[in-house]
């Protein structure tokens, strides 16, 4: 979690809704992706780790971007986020991404801190699901 986040009071622009519940990340598409290579699973771990990595510089420079009010760097930064949570099936979060990317497009910029929280809580989310499936990955289907 980024500690440096700024706490004050704010409105909450509308994040897109997912149901209760739902998994931070969808775990067919990095199997999928396991696949297609032959170092499968230490492969995955590898760019799971460079994912975190980035998505920690990614988030520490949001929480930046919004303090000093750099709205457009905001909305690059959650591009590129965006674009990173594809390869791993992190629905959720590239939709809080996109929305605000959106957001700052139509010039709704006043509830960036709100978005930008929502965005570091489900990263969060997406971070531990990837470190347990980093240290657990699930078997290989058996051939019938």
């Amino acid at each position: 979690m980024v500690e440096d986040a700024p706490k004050d009071a704010y409105t909450v622009q509308a994040a897109p809704a997912e149901a209760p519940g739902a998994p931070a990340i969808d775990m067919r598409t990095i199997s999928e992706f396991a696949a297609t290579d032959e170092a499968g699973a230490e492969f995955i771990a590898n760019i799971i780790e460079v994912f975190l990595r980035d998505m920690g510089e990614r988030l520490r420079m949001a929480v930046e971007q919004v303090g000093r009010g750099d709205n457009a760097g905001l909305a690059a930064t959650a591009h590129a986020l965006k674009g990173s949570c594809g390869h791993f099936g992190a629905v959720r979060l590239m939709k809080l991404c996109a929305a605000i990317e959106d957001q700052v497009k139509s010039k709704q910029t006043g509830g960036m801190r709100a978005a930008v929280d929502c965005m570091i809580a489900e990263a969060d989310r997406v971070r531990e699901a990837l470190k347990a499936y980093r240290y657990n990955p699930p078997s290989p289907p058996s051939a019938a």
